[in-house]
């Protein structure tokens, strides 16, 4: 369904950066990242930042190299949207911060239908 399978590569590496360098940031800073998630309410979070790790660098490769990108995008999308509802509670958020959140929040609302767009495309012609 795509017409340019150059743009579709350049979009679908540009999309995984993003999940990626994340999942690695949160290897090099991993007691932070469960302080963090754990501070937000996130249920068993020394379990929930490896099994994020996974998502992030794994779905961001597959999606990246275009290998099983289809499921891997659906995947990652369905974490998106756990990880937006539990770090981006705009409407629990102080006036000071509700601005910042609600960006966030609809940032996240957009690369998630990015990532459906991705999962509904046909994927690219082996070569």
């Amino acid at each position: 369904m795509q017409s340019s399978p150059t743009l579709y590569r350049i979009g679908r590496v540009l999309l995984a950066s993003l999940f990626l360098i994340s999942g690695l940031l949160k290897i090099t800073a991993f007691s932070g990242v469960v302080g963090y998630m754990s501070s937000i309410g996130v249920p068993f979070a020394s379990l929930a930042v490896p099994l994020t790790i996974l998502v992030e660098v794994g779905g961001g490769l597959a999606i990246m190299t275009g290998w099983n990108a289809r499921p891997a995008a659906l995947i990652v999308a369905l974490f998106t949207v756990g990880a937006t509802l539990a770090a981006h509670r705009f409407w629990e958020a102080d006036p000071a911060n509700m601005q910042n959140q609600l960006n966030n929040f609809l940032k996240n609302v957009s690369i998630i239908g990015a990532l459906l767009m991705l999962a509904a495309v046909t994927p690219e012609p082996k070569k």
